[in-house]
């Protein structure tokens, strides 16, 4: 999803559905993006922390990640391998993003526009929205009501036990300069921020008296021992002058992964090159989309063995304090 790409550009408004006042988000990605890649855009512009599952639903088709077991009876499309634009095609035509199978957090995203993309904007972008997003694992939307009760009686017997569990908690905040942030660096680690838009900061609180839910989610435990990499520290990967060839020449990664791939290595060594985990992601969905819809089986193979493998190299890490 690079800036010097002639793919079109989806706007959507995102909603998360069942929250009043409105809580919601207006954001434009590249139509060629996959839904794997949509859903970290997603996570950011909302302000989730990707701590659990997701699917996107349109229509009788669900599409997620599929190397999970809890998603294998599920009948999931793979999100990795499904473009945006495969899924989406007409202006006013809004699909379901559901992110956390406990609370069951329902967005609408509805695409309100199609643009041709600004040589000088980096996508994906923010360009508006209102309110924070909700804590995870609250409880979802009535644990939520609860939860912003709790918090704006000072007075209340739980008050003190959930300032401890997250501290203070202003629902009204919400700042596209810093979601573009978050965005370029997930994104875009190498680049700058397009122009950022000055926060939305509020203080009004919002009270609600529903019946209290606590639904407290447990968090997946990896089952395999994964090397822990800091946010925007980099991996050492090898990759052979035809893996090379094949990510420049047949995947719409941004430019900032490619051109780092152009650099004359030394003679003979194997050529290494250092990305985020973020980066690798990326790429191998991109690559993994590609795949899907070469037309040439001996391409697709190909595409799929190097997306296999940056995908394995993947498992040896976490996302986390090194």
């Amino acid at each position: 999803m690079g800036t010097g790409r002639s793919t079109e550009i989806y706007q959507f408004k995102v909603t998360l559905i069942g929250i009043t006042p409105p809580l919601w988000r207006r954001i434009q990605i590249a139509a060629d993006s996959c839904l794997s890649q949509f859903h970290r855009a997603l996570q950011v512009a909302m302000g989730w922390e990707n701590n659990h599952l997701y699917m996107f639903r349109a229509g009788s088709r669900r599409y997620g990640p599929l190397d999970a077991d809890e998603d294998k009876d599920l009948g999931l499309i793979d999100a990795k391998r499904t473009r945006l634009s495969a899924v989406v095609r007409n202006v006013g035509t809004a699909i379901t993003y559901v992110y956390d199978y406990g609370d069951d957090w329902e967005h609408e995203l509805l695409l309100e526009s199609i643009l041709m993309p600004d040589p000088s904007t980096i996508y994906p972008l923010c360009i508006a929205g209102q309110r924070r997003c909700p804590p995870e694992d609250v409880g979802g939307i009535a644990g939520y009501a609860d939860y912003l009760e709790v918090m704006a009686d000072p007075d209340h017997e739980e008050h003190e036990e959930v300032m401890m569990w997250r501290g203070p908690f202003e629902p009204e905040y919400f700042s596209i300069e810093k979601v573009n942030q978050e965005l370029a660096k997930k994104f875009h680690s190498k680049t700058k921020v397009s122009t950022p838009r000055k926060p939305i900061e509020t203080s009004k609180p919002v009270v609600s008296r529903s019946q209290m839910t606590k639904t407290l989610i447990t968090p997946i435990i990896p089952q395999v021992q994964r090397t822990p990499v800091k946010s925007g520290e980099t991996v050492l990967l090898e990759l052979n002058q035809r893996e090379r060839d094949l990510i420049i020449a047949h995947s719409f990664a941004d430019e900032s992964l490619t051109n780092r791939l152009q650099i004359t290595q030394p003679p003979g060594q194997r050529p290494k090159f250092h990305f985020t985990l973020d980066e690798l992601d990326e790429l191998a969905g991109n690559l993994a989309a590609e795949a899907n819809h070469a037309k040439n089986r001996v391409l697709q193979e190909q595409l799929d063995q190097l997306c296999d493998r940056i995908e394995g190299f993947l498992t040896r890490y976490t996302q986390g304090d090194a």
